[in-house]
């Protein structure tokens, strides 16, 4: 069985080599990396509201790049809808937020840009479950991001990352939970709704990440909850459906 699946996957990368190494780049490495920095600085308020931008650059990539999506008017509005959004939520005008989480908040957004990618390159493989495409790829991110790990284990000057006894239980459990839950299997049902429908209405589950973002923020580290937030977040969704919308319709 082992080999079996040793050669499935030995084909399965000689065949999609330069899709695979997107998805690992651009759907692992590069997002968890700097949204993982970004969150030091960010509210996870903040940060989830601009991951839920995703679904947008997914539409723009497919129809730009991949010409797997027609845009239509009503499409389009729900993208400038949900852009204004986005722009309403973080409060541009606030000069004191700019000045420490700008450059932050980018990322973040580049990053969302980066899952928008990962999804239609995962859509563009054919022939692999998604149990195949999620296990291979998260491997080869696994791979891929062995450097940053050890550059920042031996550049960063902090000698107690070596120190494992010095992780609490909290710290460990939430991070078994992030990689199992969050990341494992949330990948896996991702990739499946991609295979089943198209990356653009699987992308669409990434509006439900500012709503829930923003409840856990407020109920376990009591970051507070603005009014420009709220209206942020409903233009949010309500461009979503309305992007969801216009591809049932067609």
């Amino acid at each position: 069985m082992f080999f079996c699946q040793r050669n499935t996957f030995k084909k399965m990368f000689s065949k999609n080599t330069g899709l695979l190494i997107g998805i690992a780049v651009f759907g692992n490495v590069l997002p968890f990396n700097l949204i993982s920095l970004s969150e030091i600085y960010v509210d996870s308020i903040v940060a989830s509201t601009l991951i839920g931008t995703m679904p947008l650059f997914t539409l723009l990539i497919s129809f730009i790049l991949f010409r797997g999506t027609e845009l239509n008017f009503f499409s389009v509005f729900g993208l400038l809808v949900g852009f204004f959004g986005m722009i309403v939520f973080i409060n541009p005008s606030n000069l004191s937020i700019l000045s420490t989480t700008i450059s932050f908040s980018c990322l973040i957004i580049f990053s969302s840009f980066c899952y928008g990618l990962s999804a239609n390159l995962v859509k563009k493989i054919n022939n692999n479950t998604p149990l195949e495409i999620a296990t291979f790829s998260t491997v080869l991110a696994t791979i891929l991001s062995f450097p940053v790990l050890v550059s920042h284990l031996f550049f960063s000057g902090n000698s107690e990352i070596f120190h494992l006894q010095n992780i609490s239980l909290e710290s460990f459990l939430s991070a078994s939970i992030l990689g199992v839950v969050c990341t494992g299997l949330a990948i896996l049902i991702f990739f499946n709704l991609i295979k089943i429908r198209t990356a653009v209405f699987a992308s669409q589950s990434n509006y439900l990440i500012p709503c829930f973002g923003s409840i856990w923020g407020f109920l376990f580290l009591g970051e507070s909850l603005s009014q420009n937030m709220l209206y942020g977040l409903l233009l949010i969704v309500l461009g979503g459906w309305m992007v969801n919308r216009s591809m049932i319709n067609k």
